[in-house]
């Protein structure tokens, strides 16, 4: 169970300089088609924090051409904790609502800020509590130590956000995660992270596990949820197919189902799909997709870990 206490930095379990503990916030502009990404991994045994703030637009088979991209990776790490801390690339992350709202500041001096809250729409989702998560127990196939804590979450994200001298308004559901453990830079195998945010107030969030023979193949649910309204409802099962091009996703077609043995089948097409290195040795597509379920529309976005 996340409590009020999981806002803050964990004590390491072990001296190991991999330990980390990470934050993650996305959001997107659909009539754009853009897609932007706050992600930062410290690591307190070592003294240093890693920031990657990266926007998206379109299709690309090289993180160089990607629309932004500012990745640091050896950032002095805050005197501050983890629910209020500023980083030397001008990220500023504090927590106003214990393990449920955020308020993201990011400011490059060259032209890209980033100003959005971000408001849950649910308590954190913890993989690792059977009360919440039906596979909670089973063999976890994405990583238990890089994950041995972690929670999911999807929230609203309002405010403005500037580049190119254009300011648009931001006002999107998606998804927030916060991991912590050892996390070394080899250790993953292929999974996915993906959120669906659909018009109907209906999310779908989910960890895959990717056939290490078929990258086109979802195999099964690690982990996940379908949020409705305020009620939440574990995952207990699912499959996938996709068409990508390359490795860039072009075509999703999901079936997943909760614990109350509702099955939900929904259909998602790419508006955007790019590479995203967030730290040395790992590879990911990143993108960024239209969803029908039902014919209700929704949006969200798509991560596949590769080694």
């Amino acid at each position: 169970m996340i409590t009020e206490k999981d806002m803050y930095f964990h004590t390491p379990t072990s001296d190991d300089h991999y330990w980390a503990e990470t934050n993650y916030f996305g959001f997107y502009i659909p009539e754009e088609a853009i897609h932007v990404n706050v992600y930062v991994l410290t690591r307190q045994n070592a003294g240093v924090v890693l920031s990657s703030v990266t926007v998206t637009d379109g299709f690309s088979n090289t993180p160089h051409l990607v629309k932004y991209s500012n990745n640091q990776v050896h950032l002095p790490f805050p005197k501050s904790d983890f629910d209020d801390y500023t980083l030397g690339n001008g990220l500023s992350i504090k927590c106003t609502k214990p393990v449920m709202d955020y308020d993201i500041k990011f400011d490059d001096q060259r032209g890209v800020k980033i100003d959005v809250q971000y408001k849950a729409l649910m308590e954190p989702y913890d993989i690792h509590d059977p009360e919440q998560d039906p596979l909670a127990a089973a063999d976890d196939k994405v990583s238990s130590t890089a994950y041995a804590g972690h929670w999911d979450q999807t929230g609203r994200v309002t405010g403005k956000f500037t580049i190119d001298g254009k300011t648009y308004d931001i006002n999107c559901v998606s998804s927030m995660d916060h991991s912590w453990g050892e996390r070394k830079e080899d250790q993953f195998v292929n999974f996915c992270w993906l959120n669906a945010n659909f018009d109907n107030d209906v999310s779908i969030h989910c960890l895959w596990a990717i056939n290490p023979d078929d990258p086109n193949d979802y195999q099964a649910i690690a982990h996940g949820y379908v949020r409705e309204g305020d009620q939440v409802y574990g995952l207990t099962k699912g499959s996938g197919k996709l068409v990508r091009d390359g490795r860039l996703h072009q075509y999703m077609e999901l079936q997943v189902e909760d614990k109350r043995g509702k099955v939900h089948n929904f259909n998602g097409t790419a508006f955007t799909s790019n590479p995203w290195q967030p730290w040395p040795f790992v590879y990911c597509t990143q993108s960024f997709l239209r969803w029908n379920l039902d014919g209700v529309v929704g949006w969200g976005e798509v991560q596949d870990v590769s080694m």
